[in-house]
């Protein structure tokens, strides 16, 4: 018999952490038939490895290319790095529900993960079909919003729901959970999220636990409080009885020094048998929406009254005079006057600003910089993205080291040929980055924020992007290089893998990501995209469990 396709002569590393053994993988359609010495086996297709690493097809567990994927159903950004499959719906904006009457809303908040503003469907389970009537070079594993939830049931109302709106907002998350859904995810540090109880989400949650999702989770706060927020989302997942996925770990300024009381967090949860991991993008800085940062009392009702809202003199100096209790990265930034920090990535009214930072815009402007932001959102009418120095090193690495710690991009989905704002260099390097900088330990020169350190091992590293974020999602057929296993492959050349993005130019493809092979068919070819779009959507297929009891 013969294989569809033979890989010869690779260092396999399986996912599983087992150090790399040398061997050839043989592929019979979408499936793994043998790994080992196959000889001259018969195979319509050979690839020589070549010494490269093969290892399984990278899972992205945090990722926002959600419309992306309608827009380019070729994934460019995410393939080239290695990605085979995307996990949409993060920060409780997801794809779907839709409700007619706050569309606009949604759209309006996330424009910048939608290109063109396309969104024909209102369920779940309708952007799906929609992505597998088109095809996608990726496969794509969605997560149910609980922002989109609320918003199609109460808009951005800045109050509790009604005991009929959180039965409708319950019936959702069983909608979306029964359509396929692998979880509930929260962004509780943006508008809606941060209107929410932790009441309304342990309800929402319970509804993805008794269909055997897990609970993934941008926390409150990540300025003061942020040690309460992580506990918050532990809390969550206890009560509703469901596995917890705390998105973005690592501690963001002003809390440099706190990711071992973080990380204490996790390890005790764990020790009680919670199951408890979390995710961290590996770059020094962060990428966010413009209104974090803005105080949450002027956030209630969408971006059209937020706009309302900024027209306003007398609102505008209640900002500027620090009206507000909470705080986080970009505030804390903006308050201790580090507004040369904060860079603006995305405005169409005024593309001349790109890339500049907020003193400068300011500055261009001849204004103050919380006068710019204002001015800004006000004629763009819609979300505008910025790129922060969020984080530190000395932090980072002590989280990625962690053995439960996943590594993820926490970005949207980027053509280079039709984008019309500036991503974060994560969106075209995350990965190849996770190996060059923590693998090999290089510095590029092009890139000096980001300094190399021999901090994993290849085994260890491939390891945190595919079998341990696949064991999150409970694929029981990706993940790993296994015989009867999905043929998710990536062929890396150990010594030449590289991102090529920076923060200055961010859509620059990596090197040394030879070869993607998505189902069994190659999507990358000697580091050129084939066209070809062979991904599927997974839905979970998981027979409900028992509703956990009320505390």
């Amino acid at each position: 018999m013969a294989y569809d396709l033979l890989v010869k002569d690779g260092r396999i590393v399986d996912g599983a952490g087992k150090p790399w053994y040398r061997a050839d993988v043989g592929i019979i359609g979408d499936t793994i038939s043998a790994i080992g010495r196959l000889g001259d086996a018969p195979a319509h297709r050979v690839i020589r490895a070549d010494d490269r690493i093969v290892c399984p097809g990278l899972v992205d567990i945090h990722d926002h290319a959600d419309g992306g994927l309608v827009a380019y159903p070729e994934a460019p950004s995410l393939v080239r790095q290695g990605v085979t499959t995307a996990v949409i719906g993060n920060c409780g904006l997801s794809p779907a529900p839709i409700c007619d009457a706050t569309k606009s809303l949604l759209l309006q908040y996330i424009a910048a993960f939608y290109p063109g503003g396309m969104a024909d469907w209102h369920s779940l389970a309708e952007f799906l079909q929609r992505l597998e009537a088109q095809g996608v070079a990726c496969n794509v594993a969605p997560l149910v919003g609980h922002g989109s939830i609320r918003i199609a049931v109460m808009g951005f109302d800045a109050r509790e729901p009604t005991p009929p709106e959180l039965h409708a907002m319950c019936a959702l998350t069983r909608q979306a959970m029964a359509e396929g859904a692998f979880g509930l995810s929260t962004g509780l540090a943006y508008a809606p999220g941060l209107f929410a109880s932790t009441e309304e989400v342990v309800a929402l949650a319970r509804e993805a636990a008794a269909c055997g999702g897990y609970y993934a989770t941008h926390v409150r706060s990540e300025g003061a409080g942020w040690l309460d927020s992580i506990r918050e989302a532990i809390a969550i997942g206890e009560r509703a009885g469901l596995p917890v996925q705390v998105s973005h770990i690592e501690p963001h300024y002003p809390n440099f020094g706190l990711s071992s009381d973080a990380l204490a967090l996790v390890d005790d949860a764990r020790a009680r048998g919670l199951d408890v991991t979390f995710d961290v993008p590996p770059y020094l800085m962060g990428m966010t929406t413009i209104t974090i940062v803005l105080p949450n009392w002027v956030q209630g009702g969408g971006i059209p009254r937020l706009v309302e809202r900024l027209r306003d003199p007398d609102v505008r100096a209640r900002i500027k005079a620090g009206e507000g209790t909470q705080t986080n990265p970009a505030i804390a930034l903006a308050r201790d006057g580090r507004w040369s920090q904060i860079r603006l990535v995305d405005c169409q009214q005024h593309p001349e600003l790109v890339g500049l930072d907020l003193a400068e815009i300011a500055r261009r402007r001849g204004q103050e910089p919380y006068d710019a932001v204002f001015d800004l959102l006000i004629a763009e009418g819609k979300q505008l993205m910025i790129v922060g120095a969020f984080h530190d090193e000395e932090d980072l690495c002590r989280v990625v080291a962690h053995p439960y710690c996943m590594v993820e991009s926490d970005e949207g989905l980027y053509d280079p040929e039709g984008a019309q704002s500036l991503p974060h260099p994560r969106a075209f390097g995350t990965f190849p980055l996770l190996f060059r900088k923590y693998v090999r330990g290089e510095t590029r020169a092009e890139l000096p924020e980001e300094v190399g350190r021999r901090l994993l091992t290849w085994e260890e590293a491939v390891r945190k992007v595919t079998s341990l974020p696949a064991a999150r999602l409970g694929l029981q057929d990706r993940g790993l290089l296994r015989e009867g296993m999905r043929a998710d492959l990536v062929l890396l050349d150990p010594a030449r893998v590289c991102d090529g993005a920076t923060y200055d130019e961010p859509m620059r493809y990596p090197e040394g990501v030879d070869w993607v092979l998505v189902n069994g068919t190659p999507v990358v070819e000697e580091g050129q995209h084939t066209g070809a779009l062979p991904g599927r959507v997974l839905r979970k297929r998981v027979a409900p469990a028992r509703r956990p009891l009320e505390p």
